[in-house]
């Protein structure tokens, strides 16, 4: 019986752009991006705890800066590029494979010490009531008010990228990112959409919603200044 279902079904279907998080049997965690079928991954994330092995597979490590603002990720992690599927099965299964548990939180190594400031292990608790509040879709001021309030609980500063804006407002399709004081985007785990939506009952550990920073810049042409970008304004 294989010991990587879940990335070998992440693998087969593809993340459609976006990071999906692997969760180890030792509670470490990996996210990863990949086109369907393809035998590399574009980029992999190694939460902190997590260290890739000294092989050539792993040696395109993509050196980024730590995340700081709104969240707390600890010792940073590490993100790699164009890391072959086989060399993540190997990995994985050195850390007695996947975690039966894929949505369970995963811990920060001396966080505390790392940042000295505590840990907020009560967001979740804090922001609770939010779950399924864009279950019948979401407006921008739906955007302004759910993601304000993580912010104001201590979460990251999370942001809605839409397709474009007019003296309408904001519309098309859209996409979560989180941002730092430096303007810089960084992806998101999909599953604060899927609690958001109500499709599942929480959104994974606070520490590992914030993920690697965005692989391609994107031009903001618009925006309300709280929460809500556009690509594309009139």
């Amino acid at each position: 019986m294989t010991t990587t279902p879940r990335l070998d079904s992440i693998t087969a279907s593809g993340t459609n752009h976006v990071f999906d998080r692997i969760r180890l049997a030792d509670g470490t965690a990996l996210t990863l991006k990949t086109q369907p079928g393809a035998d590399h991954a574009d980029e992999v994330f190694l939460f902190p705890g997590l260290t890739a092995p000294g092989i050539e597979a792993w040696e395109n490590e993509d050196q980024w800066e730590e995340w700081l603002t709104g969240g707390n990720l600890g010792s940073g992690g590490a993100l790699f590029v164009y890391v072959p599927v086989q060399a993540i099965r190997e990995l994985i299964e050195e850390h007695g494979g996947e975690h039966e548990d894929q949505e369970g939180e995963v811990p920060v190594p001396d966080a505390e010490e790392e940042t000295g400031e505590e840990v907020t292990a009560d967001l979740l608790t804090d922001i609770a009531d939010l779950r399924g509040r864009f279950e019948d879709g979401y407006t921008p001021e739906d955007i302004r008010a759910v993601f304000g309030r993580i912010y104001d609980e201590g979460g990251p500063y999370l942001v809605c990228v839409w397709d474009s804006a007019d003296e309408h407002g904001f519309g098309g399709n859209s996409q979560f990112y989180a941002e730092n004081d430096d303007g810089d985007l960084f992806e998101v785990q999909p599953d604060i959409h899927r609690w958001l939506s109500g499709q599942q009952e929480t959104p994974g550990a606070v520490d590992g919603w914030v993920c690697a920073p965005v692989a391609e810049p994107i031009e903001i042409a618009a925006s309300d200044d709280f929460h809500n970008y556009a690509r594309s304004g009139n």
